[in-house]
């Protein structure tokens, strides 16, 4: 069969009013196949009807575990609960729990869980770019299948897009370079897609844009196997800021900077050229997708951006019946961000065909101050994570009360749903783990019963040493933050150096959120509990990680002491700190090298795999080097570097150990002479990105011995 032929059949499958496979559970029964083949065997599912929310019946009979369900999303949720509950196993991004299973658990009775919320929703444009953005089809199919099992049915997806727009400027007479020029690289299109920047990290190729395409396709196809609703990118009037180039007379509004990129430009809708633009974009939208498709993204003045002078009441509504000219069951999905979307903009919308995704829900009781945003249909979430960043944190209680609150407080269920929007979604499982499964809750669950089933679907068994360390985690690194900022609190060793060092990345917290010597107790509490878990991989993912986090919260001392040494003038004392400081970061290296979820190896093989041929793999490299480190662009003075660190072993020793190292030399030089220039942070960070050496992709070492060390070395000082 031609690739063609196959592109053909896949784009009328994906075609398919969406009822014609979202209730068949066969999809479902292939996941099982899949990811947990031990019950393959012995489960049977069967269709639910009479259920006006989504629901599953989960009984035995027989050695046969029997899931009825009236959705594929209800169906997967039921197997997750059977696992959890009565396997005392689970799937995650941080090591999975899975053994063999000898026989089936019976169930004394049958058990029947609902939903209230309407949406489980899943991703932030940025998790496409800092978790997702170098993933072939067989990390999107594992992917898709933990969204499933999660019980996500409403998705971000955005792969693909660059094919829709590539065509789109053709068709409006832009040439292939101007097209380039547009169109950002693999590690960049979060950014693209939400109006922030254009063409940096490019040009994709045109074999890169069509891999995506076909990629895009598979995971379309797969979704809708698993009942997840995807929602593709919109037409909201951006367009590359040459378009007046090619359009003198457009309308267009000029969006200036965002973090020293230059944004693309607003097209302002209401006239012909505007038409124009839209009756290709979703012309080559449908050529490559289908039409039957009901959720479109696509934000305004995401972060900024200039509004001046421009009627946004009038502007949403007009972009809003574009859309529905061509997909007439469309919901325009906004995101609730900072000050965004503005009520006049939400004001003459047909809130019918709008759904708004609040991104701020651990921060701010937005949706309250605002009259649940206008009375807009509206779905609780939150961030939780920035960057991708390797910080523990997650407001647990925040997480599982709030969305219930809101809910009975929602005036006519304009609350739809419960969603995840983390930047970065490979880290803390826990938050994304109990998150979800409160959306199955009639009322808000007990944290500390969640806690106790989650030892045993995590780990495996129970144990009270873990019992006791998860009390006083869910405490304070994952209990309700007193400080509101941007994300968790963030390792110092990543800092660019500096004698003023409060926060890591720009907007990152300036002071810690929780008490760190709760986390250096539950530390050797999850150390006294390691000869019953030597062989499991998520109690030796979660060991790491934390040992992790309170070696870099020590080292927020460590620096205080370097700092005092140089205001002191004291260059013996000086050598000394700087020396300690250092090590410290090699020791967080050498303990990350044990375990295969820090390896920078594993994100850079990934990145130097990615494309069909050696130009792209290199730029796909470079895409991955400049992310994690100055980001971009080529200006020392960006203030987005740094917001994307990552602890991780290769990138501590070779990349962040070396800055530091540089700065104390500065330092003690300055103690000598007032003729001292400053370090140049900026070529050290750019020199390393355009660098391609490779680095370890398997662990080495005893995570224990590690741990042990680090116990020795920070929590008896």
């Amino acid at each position: 069969m031609t690739q063609l032929l196959k592109t053909l059949i896949l784009v009328a499958m994906i075609g398919l009013p969406y009822g014609c496979i979202a209730q068949d559970l066969n999809g479902i029964k292939e996941l099982v196949a899949r990811r947990l083949p031990a019950l393959k065997e012995h489960i049977v599912f069967q269709t639910l009807k009479g259920e006006s929310n989504e629901t599953f019946i989960l009984s035995t009979k027989g050695d046969k575990v029997v899931v009825q369900a009236n959705s594929p999303s209800a169906a997967s949720e039921a197997v997750t609960y059977y696992l959890n509950r009565y396997c005392h196993m689970s799937l995650s991004h941080c090591g999975n729990n899975i053994r063999a299973l000898k026989k089936i658990t019976r169930l004394r009775k049958p058990i029947k869980v609902s939903t209230p919320f309407k949406y489980r929703y899943a991703l932030n444009y940025c998790t496409y770019s800092y978790s997702y953005p170098f993933y072939n089809w067989e990390d999107f199919e594992k992917e898709l299948d933990w969204m499933s099992l999660n019980g996500i049915n409403l998705m971000l997806a955005p792969v693909g897009t660059e094919i829709v727009w590539q065509e789109t400027l053709l068709k409006l007479g832009f040439s292939k370079e101007e097209v380039a020029n547009f169109i950002p690289g693999p590690a960049y299109t979060a950014w693209w897609l939400m109006g922030n920047l254009e063409g940096w990290g490019g040009p994709m190729s045109q074999e890169m844009i069509e891999d995506r395409y076909q990629l895009q396709l598979k995971i379309l196809q797969r979704m809708k196997e698993l009942g997840i609703k995807p929602v593709l990118q919109g037409f909201p009037g951006i367009v590359p800021s040459f378009f007046r180039d090619k359009y003198p007379s457009a309308q267009v509004v000029s969006q200036g900077l965002w973090g020293a990129f230059q944004r693309p430009h607003i097209l302002l809708p209401g006239n012909e050229i505007f038409d124009k633009v839209a009756k290709e974009y979703y012309g080559c939208m449908k050529k490559f997708y289908g039409e039957n498709f009901q959720f479109f993204g696509g934000d305004l003045f995401h972060e900024g951006g200039n509004s001046e002078g421009v009627d946004l009441a009038k502007t949403a509504q007009l972009i809003q019946q574009k859309m529905l000219e061509f997909f007439p069951q469309a919901k325009w999905v906004l995101q609730g961000w900072n000050n965004n979307p503005k009520p006049s903009l939400l004001s003459r919308l047909d809130k019918r065909h709008v759904l708004l995704i609040n991104l701020s829900g651990e921060i701010s009781m937005s949706w309250e101050n605002s009259d649940e945003f206008g009375k807009t249909p509206w779905i609780w979430g939150s961030v939780n994570h920035f960057g991708g960043k390797t910080d523990m944190g997650g407001q647990l209680p925040v997480l599982i009360n709030e969305p219930h609150r809101a809910y009975k407080k929602s005036v006519g269920h304009l609350l739809q749903g419960i969603g995840i929007l983390p930047e970065g979604i490979l880290t803390n499982p826990v938050v994304y783990d109990l998150a979800l499964k409160t959306a199955w809750y009639k009322d808000t669950p007990n944290l500390d019963m969640l806690i106790h089933n989650y030892i045993l679907y995590r780990y495996g068994k129970w144990n009270k040493d873990l019992y006791e360390a998860w009390k006083l985690l869910y405490s304070s690194v994952f209990g309700e933050f007193k400080i509101k900022g941007e994300g968790t609190f963030e390792s110092i060793y990543c800092a660019r150096p500096s004698l003023h060092v409060t926060s890591v990345s720009t907007w990152g917290p300036k002071r810690m959120q929780y008490d760190p010597k709760m986390l250096e107790r539950a530390l050797l509490l999850f150390r006294k509990a390691a000869n019953g878990f030597l062989e499991s991989e998520t109690y030796k993912y979660d060991l790491v990680d934390l040992t992790r986090q309170v070696m870099a919260n020590y080292g927020r001392i460590a620096y205080r002491k370097v700092i005092d040494a140089y205001n002191d003038k004291n260059k013996k004392e000086l050598s000394v700190q700087s020396r300690r400081f250092i090590n410290l970061i090699l020791l967080q290296d050498r303990l990350l090298q044990t375990d295969c979820h820090f390896l920078l190896g594993n994100w850079l093989k990934q990145a130097a795999s990615y494309g069909n041929t050696d130009t792209d793999k290199k730029q796909s490299l470079l895409n991955a080097r400049m992310q994690i480190t100055y980001w971009g662009p080529n200006d020392s003075t960006t203030r987005v570097h740094d917001y994307a660190n990552k602890e991780w072993a290769g990138l501590l020793k070779d990349y962040y150990a070396p800055r530091w190292k540089a700065f104390f030399e500065n330092l003690q030089s300055r103690l000598s002479s007032d003729k001292v220039e400053n370090v140049d942070f900026f070529a050290m960070e750019r020199k390393w990105a355009l660098e391609t050496d490779a680095y370890p992709t398997e662990a080495s070492g005893n995570y224990i011995d590690m741990v042990d060390d680090v116990i020795a070395t920070t929590l008896t000082k």
